[in-house]
């Protein structure tokens, strides 16, 4: 499933788009959603060694696509667990506000996969979310991450 960010970020209100310039957002790894290791929904489990490596890791709540110049929201799903600057229960009212608002049926697309498929997307303009499978019905997932490159403003 995929839920486009372009449009979710232009349908906010002029309001809320002031509200969340130039705002960062503090990612973990792991479903703020879902904490319990053992369940499906849950976040890949990591070794001891694993879970003391992981760093936060900072994202605009919206921001600039490097390529195409439009501004998507960005900071909004179940890994944002802050916000810079505000307090924590702010912080997750707002990002559980924009992920609602982000995820809404009308920016969704839900792919059903078939055998031999090839799926490419945009991180940058996306939210997704794998669906649960019968899990005696295997799949292959790759994930390939290309490096962004900076351009001079």
């Amino acid at each position: 499933m995929f839920a486009d960010q372009y449009a979710a970020y232009d349908d906010l209100s002029s309001q809320m788009k002031t509200t969340i310039k130039g705002m960062v957002a503090l990612h973990h790894y792991g479903n703020r959603n879902e904490l319990d290791e053992r369940s499906r929904t849950a976040a890949s489990l990591l070794t001891e060694d694993q879970k003391q490596k992981v760093a936060w890791v900072r994202h605009p709540l919206a921001r600039r696509h490097p390529v195409t110049g439009r501004t998507a929201l960005y900071a909004v799903s179940g890994t944002s667990f802050r916000i810079e600057g505000m307090p924590d229960d702010e912080a997750r009212a707002l990002l559980d506000e924009l992920k609602d608002h982000a995820t809404q049926p009308k920016y969704q697309y839900r792919l059903k996969y078939g055998v031999g498929d090839v799926v490419v997307w945009d991180n940058a303009s996306l939210l997704h979310s794998a669906t649960l499978i019968d899990p005696d019905d295997a799949r292959t997932l790759w994930r390939i991450t290309i490096k962004e490159e900076r351009r001079p403003s």
